[in-house]
């Protein structure tokens, strides 16, 4: 009987035990299927991407320049009295291209601080002169009394005038010294009236005008050389399979795909820009008679063993994007029942249809007129 017992109460206790342990469990299982603790899926639009009708070069905005280029500030303060370059004029290293006012009292300067070099010089001409002849007469003092026909203090008399005049020509020496730095001085504060072209090329920019008060480092042109030309671009680091050192590319204008010039690959970037997925290069560009610095160009990057692009709406973009041929965005599509953003790169625009290069693929569900709070990761639900 008393074996009995004691069964029965080993399994009462067991069974207590699973119950506390099953109770924890349970409570999670009917949180977790609460349904007004988890965040429901936002509704959304869809549109399959479809694959485009063909598919030409990678065209990419860019724009041409120089490597040389200068900045032209003002050295001193004062007021625009001459102007002798306008945005457009082609201009010659050390060419006077504006003038600042008061010269001409920098030249009445330069005149006092000249004549009182002068003056200083003659001066120490007259005290070299004089040691001289204190000198001799410090040897022929020094002479008689070894002879012992003159006594000692005529020579330290002698010696004193002698060092005297060497004290005073030096005094006069330092003296000509200070006139002559101011000559060097005021000639520099005049070179500074006048503005001087750093270098041959074009005026870009102008930023004063005649009578124009300025005061030092303000801006006054911007000059840059006319050749050789080069260009600067960012290719989808998927598209740049064939691009070294070396390669050509075709550039156009930006109104159509006419080619009219080529330009040769010289540098990559070795760091590629992680947020938009692209590798830089500069290219060198030949120089032609419709080629200039600033122009607009679209960079034709040949497609070897490209893809078929595909084609989605505009309002796949978020509201604001930047919508254009050459430029990197970003979409979100539907990967299941979850959200997912794609950097794209469009090639090209066609009324509300915009052709994309890189980051999808055909038949991705791509998000339509995306919710300002969507992001990557939250739950979606495709409307039918």
């Amino acid at each position: 009987m008393r074996s009995v017992l004691l069964i029965g109460l080993a399994l009462l206790s067991v069974g207590m035990f699973a119950a506390c342990t099953a109770k924890p469990e349970a409570i999670r299982a009917g949180a977790a299927s609460n349904p007004a603790t988890t965040k429901p899926p936002l509704l959304v639009q869809a549109v399959e991407a479809k694959p485009s009708a063909a598919a030409g070069d990678l065209l990419v905005p860019a724009e041409l320049s120089v490597e040389v280029s200068a900045m032209v500030l003002a050295q001193r303060d004062g007021i625009i009295s001459q102007l002798a370059a306008q945005e457009g004029s082609r201009v010659t290293k050390g060419q006077v291209i504006a003038q600042l006012s008061g010269d001409d009292d920098l030249r009445a300067q330069l005149r006092q601080a000249e004549l009182e070099v002068s003056r200083l010089d003659v001066e120490q001409r007259e005290y070299a002169a004089l040691l001289k002849l204190n000198r001799n007469e410090l040897e022929r003092e020094t002479t008689l009394f070894k002879q012992g026909l003159t006594p000692e203090r005529d020579v330290e008399r002698a010696q004193f005038k002698a060092d005297a005049a060497v004290l005073e020509l030096e005094q006069k020496r330092v003296a000509g010294q200070t006139a002559q730095a101011k000559v060097v001085q005021v000639k520099a504060e005049l070179e500074r009236s006048s503005v001087h072209a750093p270098i041959t090329g074009i005026v870009m920019r102008r930023f004063t005008k005649l009578g124009t008060n300025v005061v030092k480092n303000d801006k006054l042109f911007e000059i840059t050389q006319l050749a050789p030309l080069e260009v600067k671009f960012q290719v989808p680091q998927t598209e740049r399979v064939g691009l070294v050192a070396g390669s050509i590319v075709g550039l156009s204008p930006v109104e159509n795909d006419q080619i009219i010039a080529r330009a040769r690959i010289r540098r990559i970037d070795p760091v590629a820009d992680a947020a938009s997925n692209t590798l830089g290069f500069l290219a060198d560009v030949p120089g032609g008679p419709r080629l200039m610095p600033g122009m607009a160009v679209n960079v034709h990057i040949p497609r070897r063993g490209a893809g078929p692009t595909v084609w989605i709406p505009q309002t796949a973009f978020p509201t604001g994007a930047d919508v254009r041929k050459g430029a990197a965005s970003t979409v979100f599509v539907a990967a299941g029942n979850k959200c997912a953003a794609r950097a794209v790169w469009v090639n090209s625009v066609a009324g509300d249809q915009v052709e994309i290069v890189s980051g999808l693929a055909m038949g991705d569900r791509v998000i339509l007129s995306p919710p300002a709070e969507l992001k990557a990761g939250d739950l979606v639900e495709i409307k039918n």
